[in-house]
């Protein structure tokens, strides 16, 4: 009886073997050529991203030599429309005294007008796009090309899973009985894992940004930094009908809705809508921006500081935080964070802020830049002064004490005193602005030798406002003795200031602050 039954079970395993060999065999035919298929797709893969890379690099290099060229033209603006105001008065060869106005029988101010204009601001704005453009374009295509290296390392894992689905079934051709049949359900298994993953990396979009978004991209900013704001913001809603995934355009949007509601922030950091419909338009493209790309340090920023100027200090130092993750060698990032940390309270975190920029510019050397940080902070402190009564005092003791390091950074001093000279004294006088101009008399008199004198100018657009610190009202000297200096300062502005303000430092100390009027009525 059992050996009846031995006998009948032996051929049963050898038949089932039997019938699994042709299944094996036609299975290892499917993946090898799955494999193939894969393969043809990592290659082409792999020379999609060789070319874009080259591409990549080509606009780069027109980018660059872009960005030099319109820097330079950038730079001599000034002095080809000067040379053009001085044409009239220029002798010709070969006629002695007489001027080209006087040869033409022109006055020089008629002359002035009829010499074409050299184009210059033309060029200039058309070289800024050109350069804005290629710049987009290559960093979009960076994108692109860095999408293609990630789907050919994708491809070739693909394929390395697929090689263990091949020795799994290829093994059952050399096993029997039970452990045949599992390697072989189990590299089945397997190859059609790979192959769907296959398939969905193939189905993966390759980002690619046409055109009309980055040409729109590029023509709002550059008219944002000529302060053309509404048509900013038409150029980067085109942008955005073009590729409504597009971050850089969405950013642009954004600082351009946040300036055409604060005109004159970017020369003076006066802040006169900070709640706005403007302003919550400009958070959401911010926000947006972010949703589409978290590694934007500029929507970061943008949201540190509207959240400050609204209020939402937790919100201000976290963005700030998020920026500073991205790049930490950027001091605008730590005053930001600074003032978002004095106005909730934390003056010792705020100090120690302040102190991580100031080390990032201690080996810089006085510049328009500097003076620019230094302008900002301090019409930060000023917003905190004016709306947070608890914190107005430690605003106040780092105002002074940022005036003091600016004025031994600027003079070259390797300390100061911060206190006033035992004798002598200096004042301000006839501080007004009027007719666009801000004016005021600076005297002083009996000052020690290299006293340091410091003077920081104020303006505010509303009288319930905060008062701003604009980068062009400082005026850093050594003095002595006793002298007087009457200061005619044109001050264009969108938004008139209805009053200004003067801080004067001695040595670092503070020994005078005077207010003067200015427009009689608000303008924004």
């Amino acid at each position: 009886m059992d050996g009846t039954t031995q006998e009948q079970t032996e051929p049963s395993a050898s038949v089932t073997s039997d019938r699994l060999t042709p299944k094996i065999a036609l299975t290892l035919a499917c993946l090898v050529v799955l494999g193939a298929g894969i393969a043809i797709l990592q290659v082409d893969a792999s020379i999609k991203e060789s070319n874009t890379a080259r591409e990549t690099t080509r606009v780069a290099v027109q980018a660059m030599r872009a960005n030099v060229v319109a820097t330079t033209v950038a730079g001599l603006e000034p002095q080809l429309e000067a040379e053009r105001d001085f044409l009239p008065f220029r002798r010709p060869f070969g006629t002695g005294t007489a001027t080209l106005a006087a040869a033409a029988g022109l006055s020089p101010a008629t002359a002035v007008e009829q010499i074409p204009d050299l184009g210059v601001d033309q060029l200039r704005r058309r070289l800024a796009f050109d350069a804005e453009r290629l710049s987009l374009k290559q960093r979009a295509m960076a994108t692109t090309r860095v999408t293609w290296n990630d789907r050919s390392t994708q491809y070739t894992t693909v394929i390395a899973v697929l090689a263990v689905a091949l020795f799994l079934v290829g093994f059952g051709l050399v096993v029997e009985g039970s452990i045949r049949r599992s390697a072989y359900a189990l590299g089945v298994g397997i190859g059609l894992f790979a192959a769907g993953w296959a398939a969905w990396f193939y189905f993966l979009p390759i980002p690619s940004t046409p055109d009309p978004a980055i040409e729109g991209t590029a023509r709002g900013t550059v008219l944002t930094e000529t302060a053309n704001y509404a048509a900013a913001i038409t150029a980067f809603d085109r942008a955005l009908d073009a590729d409504d995934g597009y971050a850089p355009a969405y950013v642009g949007r954004s600082r351009a809705r946040l300036l055409a509601a604060n005109p004159d922030y970017p020369t003076t950091r006066a802040v006169t809508d900070a709640s706005g419909r403007a302003v919550d338009a400009a958070v959401e493209d911010s926000q947006r921006a972010l949703e589409l790309d978290d590694r934007v340090l500029v929507a970061h920023v943008l949201l540190a500081l509207t959240s400050f100027y609204a209020g939402a200090y937790d919100d201000s130092v976290a963005a700030a935080d998020d920026a500073i993750e991205l790049n930490a060698r950027v001091p605008d990032l730590w005053l930001l964070r600074s003032a978002g940390q004095l106005a909730r309270g934390d003056a010792e975190d705020a100090t120690a802020s302040l102190e991580r920029a100031l080390v990032l510019l201690r080996d810089t050397v006085p510049s328009q830049q500097t003076r620019l940080l230094a302008s900002t902070y301090l019409s930060y402190l000023a917003w905190i002064e004016r709306h947070d009564e608890a914190a107005a005092r430690d605003a106040a003791r780092l105002r002074d004490r940022l005036v003091a390091l600016e004025t031994r950074f600027t003079l070259d001093r390797d300390a100061l005193p911060i206190r006033a000279p035992a004798t002598g004294s200096a004042t301000v006088q006839q501080l007004r602005f009027t007719d666009g101009k801000l004016e005021l008399e600076l005297t002083w008199r009996d000052l020690p030798e290299g006293t340091a004198l410091s003077v920081l100018g104020y303006e505010r657009q509303r009288r319930d406002g905060a008062w701003s610190q604009p980068a062009q009202l400082a005026l850093f000297a050594d003095v002595s003795g006793r002298g007087r200096r009457a200061i005619s300062l044109p001050l264009d502005r969108a938004c008139a200031p209805v009053d200004v303000r003067v801080d004067l430092y001695l040595d670092g100390a503070r020994v005078d602050t005077q207010t003067g009027p200015g427009a009689p009525a608000p303008s924004c």
